[in-house]
């Protein structure tokens, strides 16, 4: 349907169905332009890619416009929780104020859905991983009977990171399709049912990709006739290529078919000792893989750890892969006797085929790295090409008549693109940089404290925290402390506990969920975070009012992955730190000061601790690419800026 730029405009303006429906609507310039630049895109079947700052209302900018146009829309986030947002809430309001009733669906990955014929297993086998999964199961068995989803998000009682989890949901690997038993109740076949006769798909980028490159955990039948792709929290899609574009095998995939062949032994294929046997010795050398690697968490080049110490690196590979194919023979051999043992087959015919390219892969051409990961008792080995662009743009090509619309609020470094369309090919694609729609000016402080050591220092944490205390203080908690290290995390807790004074409340103590309802709900509260709390976190209101950055947040010096790339560029000629480093820091930098400034009546000051920000000739790259706050080093200017918040 031809939608004119005058129809967008009369909807989003004084007299508009958004101001009729909602008394607190304000027409914002901002949102105007998103939505007519989106609206052009979608008329004229191109692409675009749109950085909207916070408070711009990028939501209804780009829904809109692709509501009206009557085509199919799939809309992709980069976290479950928008995904869950745009479903329950934006959607479900836009298309009420549209007075339109498009079919709109929601389809999560398939570790979302609980799995009858896996919950039926687990509770048989009465195997669990640990004392709080025996709770967690007898919930999700009596919750089975009243979800009509079986989307495992809406049972608020059970963590997101569960141990239980796995053994309540399918994977690519282990799902029986049509052969499963109870088919016929399965919530997955269900979702992607409804996903196939709906208007408007909502999805994240895990799933998108999964079809992209054709895994089997997609949904293929569905895309050829998408029209319209809305990639929202684009930022994330990047790391997410790499993941599907990669190759992996893990220690969970492993010592789950060793239990499943094991069941089957008991209870199917009794006759034959062998299964138990080879898939008990197989489970063992996958706990003595974990042990010849280091004893805590790391993440390295292959070639570096048997560099390090190449004998006990290689007897481990080889003999992790003899026991894989020993179990692979016998598994064969019974596979056509149970549909459980053909998939066993099928998976450990895979993990021959992915160990083999972990370990005889060639990196010398610079166009992949081999990596492995390790975590308490289990690891993950890796295989990941060093440039997604070609990869992607050659599996977005079969959709090139499909409008796609990529936005963020943080996509820019300097104002440019320039960083994100190399990293996934977008050349050539009409480009919009749109500003908040928050008067920072006035609203909020930028301030650098004086007399900071260096980040490299032993007691820059301790400093950071003597130096931010004075504004805590003020404040009255009311914080977020953001760091770019769990070890410094843990060392600024200790610190700020000491003084008795603030509710601390630390990542990883509780759920995020509860944290943050803690946070908006207990007095003198300083939250103290890492990792995800640097984005998609949204208090609004006087409940923020300071956030402090311990120090720029370059990617840490182990990532393989990046020391791959940057060994890449040094050969090429090129300046990793200004190529790679920086554009990276500086867009997780944006995330993370985002926090601060969520509505229109918010005050408040970023902090950050960092005296390169003063001292660097880059430093101007990070203070360009930040909102316009007005800027200071002096305390004094601080503590009366905050005095001022309830004027």
């Amino acid at each position: 349907m031809n939608i004119s730029e005058e129809r967008i405009l009369e909807s989003l303006g004084k007299e508009g169905e958004f101001a009729k429906n909602n008394p607190r609507f304000e027409p914002r310039e901002v949102q105007q332009e998103m939505a007519v630049a989106v609206n052009e895109a979608i008329q004229s079947q191109s692409n675009l890619l749109i950085e909207a700052g916070t408070g711009v209302g990028k939501t209804f900018a780009y829904l809109l416009p692709a509501l009206l146009s009557d085509k199919q829309v799939v809309v992709s986030t980069g976290t479950k929780n928008l995904q869950d947002q745009l479903f329950k809430r934006d959607l479900p309001n836009i298309i009420k104020i549209l007075k339109i009733n498009p079919k709109i669906a929601l389809l999560k990955g398939r570790n979302n859905y609980l799995c009858h014929y896996r919950l039926e297993n687990t509770l048989a086998s009465g195997k669990l991983p640990d004392p709080k999964a025996v709770k967690y199961l007898s919930m999700i068995n009596r919750w089975k009977n009243k979800t009509m989803t079986g989307d495992l998000g809406d049972l608020a009682s059970l963590p997101e990171n569960s141990s239980i989890v796995p053994y309540v949901t399918s994977t690519a690997e282990n799902c029986l399709g049509q052969d499963c038993p109870a088919i016929e109740d399965c919530y997955l076949a269900a979702a992607r049912d409804r996903a196939r006769k709906a208007k408007i798909l909502v999805v994240n980028h895990h799933l998108l990709l999964a079809d992209l490159v054709l895994k089997e955990d997609g949904f293929g039948e569905l895309l050829p006739d998408t029209d319209i792709f809305i990639i929202d929290e684009a930022h994330h899609l990047p790391k997410t290529a790499y993941q599907f574009y990669g190759d992996s095998l893990t220690s969970r995939q492993l010592t789950e078919v060793c239990k499943e062949v094991e069941l089957e032994y008991r209870t199917q294929v009794t006759d034959c000792r062998d299964l138990l046997l080879d898939s008990e010795r197989l489970a063992k050398e996958v706990k003595e893989f974990r042990l010849s690697l280091p004893n805590f968490d790391i993440k390295e080049e292959w070639q570096t750890s048997r560099a390090r110490n190449r004998e006990a690196s290689e007897d481990g590979i080889v003999s992790l892969a003899n026991k894989i194919n020993n179990l692979l023979e016998i598994v064969k051999v019974n596979s056509t006797r149970t549909k459980t043992l053909e998939s066993c087959f099928d998976r450990l015919l895979s993990f021959k085929l992915a160990l083999k390219g972990f370990t005889e892969g060639n990196q010398s051409t610079g166009i992949r790295v081999n990596w492995y990961e390790t975590n308490r008792a289990s690891f993950r080995l890796n295989s990941t090409p060093l440039d997604v662009a070609e990869l992607f743009q050659a599996s977005r090509s079969r959709y090139s008549e499909s409008s796609w619309i990529m936005t963020s609020a943080t996509l820019t470094v300097n104002q440019s693109f320039e960083h994100y369309v190399n990293e996934l090919g977008w050349n050539g694609i009409k480009e919009k940089e749109l500003p908040s729609s928050f008067d920072y000016q006035n609203q909020s402080l930028f301030y650098v404290p004086r007399g900071l050591p260096s980040p490299s220092d032993k007691q820059h944490t301790n400093k950071v925290i003597e130096a931010v205390l004075p504004l805590l203080e003020k404040t009255n908690g009311r914080a977020f402390l953001l760091f770019t290290s769990h070890r410094a995390l843990q060392k600024a807790a200790e610190k700020l506990k000491e003084y008795g004074v603030f509710n601390c409340l630390v990542q990883g103590e509780e759920s995020k969920e509860a944290l943050l309802k803690r946070f908006v709900e207990e007095e003198h509260s300083v939250l103290i975070a890492t990792g995800s709390f640097w984005e998609g976190v949204d208090v609004q209101g006087q409940d923020l009012s300071l956030v402090v950055i311990d120090k720029l947040p370059f990617a840490p010096p182990d990532d393989p992955i990046l020391n791959a790339k940057i060994q890449r560029s040094r050969q090429s000629g090129g300046n990793p730190f200004y190529d790679l480093q920086i554009p990276d820091a500086v867009l997780s930098l944006k995330q993370g000061v985002g926090r601060l400034i969520r509505g229109i009546e918010d005050k408040g000051v970023v902090c950050v601790c960092d005296p390169r920000l003063v001292g660097k000739d880059y430093a101007k790259l990070f203070i360009n690419s930040l909102p316009d706050m007005k800027r200071t080093r002096d305390l004094n200017t601080v503590l009366d800026f905050i005095d001022g918040f309830d004027n």
